[in-house]
């Protein structure tokens, strides 16, 4: 049993307000104890305050999986309880140390597989999760790693997309394999840029026409607010909350405060 009530029941249910398009308050805590690990060990996930604004670490959008991905993924299910106790160590991880931010982002991120698995998620959707929420985790404390990342992973799945066209004969079959020995270059992170190469290979062009279609969905809400005579708030692409704007404005700030400190330690 994973995941439990405070008062050590089964938790069955998950209380959530919604607040506002996207954004979350969880109204009752509840508690994670990893299989294995002594009852000190258990983490509490705290219930958010409604008496404050819904933002910043007072809120959630559960998992933050892209609107137009939510075909493939969602942003609740199985994984909500998981998402919600990542969330939070999300937060406590900020630190203006980068080293000390990773390390902490990384045991987060260990423990939220963890709880995926745990919580009955498929191997292969656990690992799609990990896979962008490692991605994710060097964003703040080391951009220049998450977008070289990124690009490694975009390019890792255009070579086998290029060897799925047959043109290189024999010689694709390099291609294909490729991949799987460059992402060696980023160490324990190695697995999960794999997971985003070869899972790319399928899922990027139904993300990309998913991405399209939203687009387009929101063309058409912008033609028929014009059509209304704009009586209406101007339409928005998906339904995006304030949740992760404040997880940008927060990671900026710890990173400008590492950048104060290196100023002064000079």
């Amino acid at each position: 049993m994973p995941f439990a009530t405070e008062d050590g029941r089964r938790l069955d249910r998950i209380h959530l307000v919604q607040r506002a398009p996207g954004t979350f308050q969880l109204t009752r805590s509840f508690t994670f104890l990893e299989s294995g690990r002594p009852e000190s060990e258990r983490y509490v996930i705290r219930a958010h305050d409604e008496s404050r604004p819904a933002k910043g670490s007072n809120a959630t959008d559960l998992a933050s999986v892209p609107p137009f991905l939510w075909g493939l993924i969602s942003s609740h299910g199985r994984q909500t309880a998981a998402a919600l106790m990542h969330d939070q160590l999300w937060w406590e991880s900020l630190n203006p140390d980068p080293e000390i931010w990773i390390r902490q982002r990384r045991e987060a991120d260990r423990l939220f597989a963890v709880a995926l698995r745990e919580s009955g998620s498929t191997w292969m959707r656990t690992q799609l999760l990990v896979a962008a929420v490692t991605l994710e985790r060097y964003w703040g404390p080391r951009r220049w790693r998450a977008v070289a990342m990124a690009l490694h992973a975009l390019a890792g799945t255009a070579s086998i997309w290029i060897a799925m066209t047959g043109l290189l004969g024999a010689w694709g079959l390099l291609l294909v394999a490729l991949p799987a020995l460059t992402v060696l270059i980023w160490g324990a992170d190695a697995f999960p840029m794999g997971v985003l190469i070869y899972s790319g290979v399928l899922f990027l062009p139904i993300a990309a026409a998913a991405l399209l279609g939203q687009y387009l969905l929101l063309l058409l809400d912008l033609v028929d607010w014009l059509l209304g005579r704009r009586r209406r708030p101007m339409p928005k692409a998906g339904p995006l909350g304030r949740t992760r704007r404040a997880k940008v404005r927060a990671r900026n700030r710890v990173r400008e405060a590492e950048h104060e400190r290196a100023g002064r330690s000079r």
